[in-house]
């Protein structure tokens, strides 16, 4: 047998040395790859991402109130029953927990002696004492014959008599709405409204339905009627929300309901009797066929119906009442809209009736245009619907609403945006509690805290008397958290939960951390290895 030689045995010996050195480096650089870079990776990629939030703080926004400041002014004959009202109202707004009230009297002046018309004694008070918007002013006239009469302005004026009980009244159910703040910013859902907050815009649809245009000639230049009426009203409200008006006409858009004929004393001996039970389903009949808004805005749905003179006039009962109010019937239904009927004239159906040639005639603009007015009223929650004994108010005579009946609703608006943003901030905040796979990028983080600071800054502008300021900053607030809560990049991980994520790459990865496992052991042994052949 030959023997390896000595030579031989010592160039084996470094030949296995350096492959050693080889497998130990390929293994080293094997593990580092897996173990230090792609693993880390893999973490890094399947990670959810969330932006610093200051979700404590916004889990706080519920215990700090929303307080709202209001100056009231006070202006009697005698300086003595001014400062008696004045105590005894502050007496009762003193433990108020909504409500920072500050009387103020308005002394007399040689001009304001000798004022011969509340007008006239209204606009030298309001020269010599400017208010600010969302403050009021009580003005005492002797002569009046109701106990307060509420103008179109920021004042009402009080018999010399009035009670500060009367006037308290009037402040609550009037001109504050102390229960309509109430319902927004309880937390009992059975007392809570469920009216949704003013949304920044609205699409205005005025449609004019013209079931059989062959036998009604109904003439009218509608988009030039809501140029006229409703744009410039809609135009002193655009503090709130933003709105785009459109008008159109639509044919052979019949109701769906039943009519039934009732006998009368009129020329034409009778009319029809559409019942308000069936008004649901007659709305639900004509929505599909009017057009829908073509953005993403709600919509405030305007409908006047011309009924053919085979079932006209057309009036709403109530099983044998009929509910016709200053010769008008209409409706409305919150927030679809408002619907009225427009009856063609008596002398267009007795042509019918006589069967002659159609005869054309014009839709009454004015008429028309005034219930709609109402029903915008109505529509948008601005108009105040509570009745006061004694207490009369001033019927709107301009294309505006009444300035304190506007500038109330403006505050409501404020604290409602500033409650439902600081409601949906915190669900936000508690839904990322528990799902932890929900992503928050930078433009939702920039949304969510900008909201939190909008809705802060509102508080603070209603308690320091700044209503046109906390009105715009806490729409913004809304704005901010309904873009933040609603965005689509929320769900973006949403159905990938990290269970999801175990299952699905540790299957890849176990493959693959067998030989890396393998290579731990193999490592080990050449150490052993090393060190033997070190001590011998």
């Amino acid at each position: 047998m030959e023997k390896c030689s000595p030579l031989k045995a010592k160039r084996k010996d470094k030949l296995d040395n350096n492959e050693d050195k080889y497998r130990i480096a390929a293994t080293i650089a094997f593990i580092v790859v897996i173990v230090g870079i792609g693993v880390p990776m893999w973490w890094k990629t399947t990670t959810v991402y969330r932006v610093n939030l200051p979700s404590s703080a916004i889990l706080r926004l519920s215990e700090q109130p929303i307080k709202a400041a209001v100056h009231i002014g006070i202006h009697t004959l005698n300086p003595e029953r001014a400062q008696l009202l004045i105590s005894e109202l502050e007496a009762e707004f003193k433990n108020s927990t909504t409500w920072l009230v500050q009387f103020n009297y308005l002394p007399s002046s040689d001009k304001t002696a000798n004022a011969h018309s509340p007008a006239v004694l209204e606009k030298l008070l309001l020269q010599q004492h400017p208010l600010s918007v969302g403050d009021f002013v009580f003005i005492e006239w002797p002569k009046l014959e109701e106990e307060l009469l509420l103008t179109t302005e920021r004042s009402a004026l009080m018999r010399s008599d009035v009670s500060s009980k009367k006037i308290l009244q009037l402040l609550h159910l009037k001109v504050l709405q102390t229960h309509r703040i109430n319902q927004i910013l309880t937390t009992d859902e059975r007392l809570g409204v469920k009216a949704e907050a003013p949304q920044p815009a609205y699409d205005v649809i005025v449609s004019v339905l013209n079931p059989k245009p062959r036998l009604t000639h109904a003439k009218w230049n509608v988009a030039l009627a809501a140029q006229t009426y409703i744009e410039p009203f809609l135009a002193q409200i655009s503090d709130i929300s933003n709105y785009t008006v459109r008008t159109q006409w639509k044919y052979r858009v019949s109701i769906e309901a039943e009519l039934k004929q009732v006998r009368d004393k009129s020329n034409l001996g009778r009319h029809y009797a559409l019942q308000e039970s069936a008004l649901p389903h007659l709305l639900t009949s004509i929505a599909q066929n009017l057009s829908a808004s073509i953005t993403d805005r709600p919509v405030i749905n305007l409908v006047v119906y011309i009924p053919p003179c085979n079932t006209a006039p057309l009036h709403i009962y109530n099983n044998s009442i009929m509910l016709t109010k200053n010769g008008v019937d209409a409706f409305i239904s919150p927030p679809w809209g408002g619907f009225i009927i427009a009856n063609p004239p008596e002398h267009v159906c007795l042509s019918y009736l006589n069967v002659e040639p159609p005869v054309d005639y014009y839709v009454n603009t004015n008429d028309n245009m005034q219930v709609m007015l109402d029903q915008l009223h109505k529509l948008l929650d601005i108009s105040s619907e509570v009745q006061l004994a004694g207490v009369k108010t001033v019927d709107i005579e301009q294309l505006a609403p009444r300035r304190w009946e506007y500038e109330s609703y403006m505050r409501r608006s404020a604290i409602r945006h500033i409650a439902t943003a600081s409601s949906t901030l915190e669900s936000l905040i508690k839904l990322l509690d528990q799902i932890s796979y929900i992503v928050i990028d930078d433009k939702v983080g920039t949304a969510i805290t900008n909201s939190y600071g909008d809705i802060l800054a509102a508080k603070v502008a209603l308690m320091e008397h700044r209503l046109l300021d906390a009105s715009a900053l806490a729409k913004r607030a809304f704005v901010a958290s309904e873009r933040g809560f609603f965005d689509a990049s929320l769900l973006a991980q949403l159905y990938f939960p990290d269970e999801q994520k175990y299952a699905i790459y540790i299957p890849l990865f176990l493959p693959v951390m067998v030989p890396v496992l393998s290579s731990f052991n193999m490592l080990r042994k050449l150490l052993q290895r090393g060190r033997k052949e070190k001590q011998q």
